[in-house]
């Protein structure tokens, strides 16, 4: 028996019960990101009309500005996760995020509110390598895919949450502001940051109290360079140019409708802003959690049947699913049809958030998840995040005519990216199956 054997199966699993606080731990922590990523979203006219700003500068606040310090510093926080105490990183971003998502309230300019952001994406990088990694210390294979689900929910919960509170909170404060030393008035979208960044307190004090590490299933003194991990990616290079490619893709139409949407909503059916919180709280929060939720029950009842490739069968079928959904719902005129087709499409493009992680956990040894987990996050993040919010700006203010062209420009940058996504997963879907069943065989 190798160390390594010997320290994976030396240790001894937490207690069930235990295991699934600590997801509802992570789950809060993951929904309070989402709040801070998400709520520039719903305030996206609002920020415009204050700070004087176009739709591509827009397009820069809600995708680069946030998430290429949050991409790029997922590779160290990823290490990290693989050596050292995950629950003291998660930590130490969670007060870093609060604080920077406060500051946010207080951005004089354009420039300011990026820098602001970037600093939100620093203190976020650290929370899913490091949940993914201790999840799958907590779960056996056979439940992981509904476990990470659970802790995907934050997504959803955070997303609906932002919703609704930012909506309300925005409406509320339009006549309501408070006075600060200096003569700096703190109301409307600033005071929905500053509120929603110090949610942060609370729960740093919750998990500091209650969260240990996890018994790792793989020494630590067994964890291989990182070179190991590149080794191994281009070893099964088809595999995981299909995994990282495919969800990638996959991820430019979630973000679409979800950091667009509200703004589309508002400018093609007169929507205010809490009306917008309310209905896409809804959908975002009740829906989408179910589908989350169900997806990963699927998933994993297709796992103990023997299908090694589950939770990438269970993505296929959620892009067939939301493709025509998504279209739709950003052309039609009819408002009510509009928001019945949105709330479909995001409870389909809601399935793919916990299986996303549930594939990385099953292509890589114990000690690589960690890094893996970061890469992708990298190549996801940049696509979802980065570049598709900024294409759907640029492609509304000068090839669809300005905000009027935002339903357009969000229906052609969904559907190319899910054609993409689908037909990257289709033709690696035998590689992806052989990467599993190595890494089940120990290959």
């Amino acid at each position: 028996m190798t160390e390594q054997q010997g320290g994976s199966r030396g240790q001894k699993r937490e207690g069930t019960r235990y295991a699934y606080y600590v997801v509802l731990v992570l789950t809060l922590a993951y929904m309070l990101s989402f709040m801070d990523r998400v709520l520039v979203s719903l305030m996206i006219d609002p920020i415009r009309a204050d700070l004087q700003l176009g739709d591509t500068q827009i397009g820069l606040l809600v995708g680069f500005g946030f998430v290429l310090l949050y991409s790029v510093m997922g590779i160290p926080f990823g290490a990290w996760a693989d050596r050292g105490n995950r629950r003291n990183l998660i930590l130490l971003g969670l007060v870093g995020w609060s604080l920077a998502t406060a500051l946010c309230g207080f951005a004089g300019g354009f420039m300011t509110l990026l820098a602001a952001r970037a600093f939100v994406g620093i203190g976020e990088a650290t929370l899913s390598p490091a949940a993914y990694s201790t999840i799958a210390d907590r779960f056996d294979p056979s439940r992981l895919g509904f476990a990470i689900s659970l802790y995907a929910m934050g997504v959803s919960l955070g997303g609906g949450v932002a919703m609704m509170f930012g909506g309300y909170l925005v409406g509320w404060t339009q006549h309501v502001a408070l006075a600060l030393p200096g003569g700096f008035v703190l109301g409307g979208w600033r005071m929905a940051f500053v509120a929603v960044g110090l949610l942060g307190v609370p729960l740093a004090l919750l998990m500091l109290a209650t969260m240990r590490e996890a018994p790792r299933q793989t020494v630590a003194a067994s964890t291989p360079p990182i070179r190991a991990l590149f080794a191994l990616m281009r070893q099964r290079k088809a595999a995981f140019l299909g995994v990282i490619g495919g969800y990638s893709a996959m991820v430019v139409a979630a973000y679409g409708a979800l950091l667009w949407g509200p703004a589309h909503f508002a400018r093609a059916h007169g929507m205010a802003p809490a009306e917008i919180g309310l209905q896409f709280g809804l959908i975002t929060g009740v829906l989408g959690s179910g589908g989350l939720l169900a997806a990963g029950l699927v998933s994993d009842r297709l796992a103990r049947r023997g299908v090694a490739n589950a939770p990438v069968r269970v993505v296929m079928a959620s892009i067939v699913i939301q493709l025509p959904l998504l279209i739709a719902a950003f052309l039609v005129q009819d408002r009510t049809l509009a928001l019945t087709l949105m709330a479909l499409a995001m409870t389909a493009t809601s399935m793919i958030g916990g299986l996303q992680a549930a594939t990385l956990q099953l292509l890589v040894p114990a000690n690589m998840r960690g890094r893996l987990t970061a890469i992708y996050l990298l190549f996801v993040n940049l696509a979802g995040m980065g570049l598709g919010p900024l294409l759907i700006g640029a492609l509304s203010e000068h090839l669809y005519g300005g905000a009027s062209g935002l339903g357009k420009a969000l229906a052609t940058v969904s559907g190319v990216a899910l054609t993409l996504a689908f037909l990257a997963l289709v033709a690696t879907r035998k590689a992806i199956l052989a990467a599993i069943r190595a890494q089940q065989d120990g290959i």
